[in-house]
């Protein structure tokens, strides 16, 4: 018997061992991989101390290719840095943020998109595995639960990868320097989505309903309170946002309670609050690769309207 435990635990123990290296070199190619093809802020450039920026953008995918740093730079001649993360609320937001804040300097202004689906906390999954390489990460461990990260993603050398054969070979690939998707750049955060309209998922949803309910989280208000408050006290600037939203897809939106709780924050905290929902052009598909999202051409435009208001605010310092 005793032969046996001792066989047994011999064989766990280079079982877990050989596990343990696996990861750490699938964990090694996954972070050249995402450096190397990143559309979006990588995790690996919030933790630098290389995102010098006087302006940061913080939220979901409208932030993301909404809000275009080179037109905001250019007209501001201030750094802008979008932070910006494709189909994730606020929780996810302020979790990259924290990781920017604890690497680089402070920004001057923080303009926080606000819409129908910041004011929520959960994740729905979408992205999760671009966090796997980074799990030793403090600030990443305390959000654990907003992926549905449980110990054994933290502990259990490859639980995170089982089953996900296709990231364990980009990984191998990746860490030899055969990167299985070709390069591409973002500016400073900023997603160039010049494609055409897609409105058939649109109509699709109009057809089944007329009305779309919002919903918003008592834990995420409570969590963008406590960013504010702590954003203030470090003399950060502030602006809620709200980026242009194709008008067929906003008129079915009911957002009275969620503009409610953005108000009531403007309110309390002095936090200014620009509208761009119903510009001119949102009924005109040319400016919107889908009902939430603007292409190129919009983002040049709403970020040029925005950049005129910054000026009018005064809540950036002068050239």
């Amino acid at each position: 018997m005793k032969k046996f435990i001792y066989k047994f635990l011999t064989v766990a123990v280079i079982v877990f061992i050989s596990a343990q290296a696996l990861q750490q070199i699938i964990d090694f190619g996954l972070k050249r991989m995402t450096a190397h093809s990143a559309t979006q802020t990588s995790i690996a450039e919030l933790l630098s101390d290389t995102l010098y920026a006087d302006i940061v953008i913080m939220g979901n995918s409208r932030a993301l290719c909404s809000y275009n740093s080179k037109v905001l730079e250019q007209a501001t001649g201030k750094k802008v840095w979008n932070i910006g993360v494709s189909g994730q609320p606020f929780g996810i937001s302020y979790m990259r943020y924290q990781l920017f804040a604890l690497h680089n300097k402070r920004p001057e202004l923080i303009v926080i998109n606000i819409d129908n689906n910041e004011l929520d906390m959960i994740s729905n999954g979408f992205g999760r595995e671009e966090y796997y390489p980074y799990f030793s990460d403090s600030i990443i461990q305390s959000y654990f639960g907003l992926y549905g990260f449980t110990w054994k993603h933290k502990y259990i050398p490859m639980y995170k990868y089982f089953g996900d054969y296709k990231l364990i070979g980009y990984g191998l690939m990746s860490c030899i320097g055969l990167f299985p998707f070709p390069a591409q750049k973002h500016y400073h955060g900023f997603f160039n989505a010049n494609h055409a309209f897609e409105g058939e998922k649109l109509h699709k949803k109009i057809t089944n309903d007329d009305t779309i309910e919002v919903e918003h989280s008592e834990d995420a208000i409570r969590l963008l309170k406590q960013f504010i408050e702590v954003s203030q006290q470090e003399n950060i600037h502030l602006l809620f946002c709200y980026a242009p939203q194709y008008q067929e897809l906003y008129q079915r939106l009911m957002l009275d309670s969620c503009m409610r709780e953005y108000e009531q924050m403007s309110e309390k905290y002095d936090i200014p609050i620009v509208d761009y929902s119903s510009v001119s052009w949102a009924d005109d598909s040319t400016y919107f690769y889908n009902a939430n999202h603007v292409n190129l051409h919009g983002s040049e435009l709403f970020s040029t309207y925005l950049a005129y208001e910054l000026d009018s605010l005064g809540i950036i310092s002068q050239k």
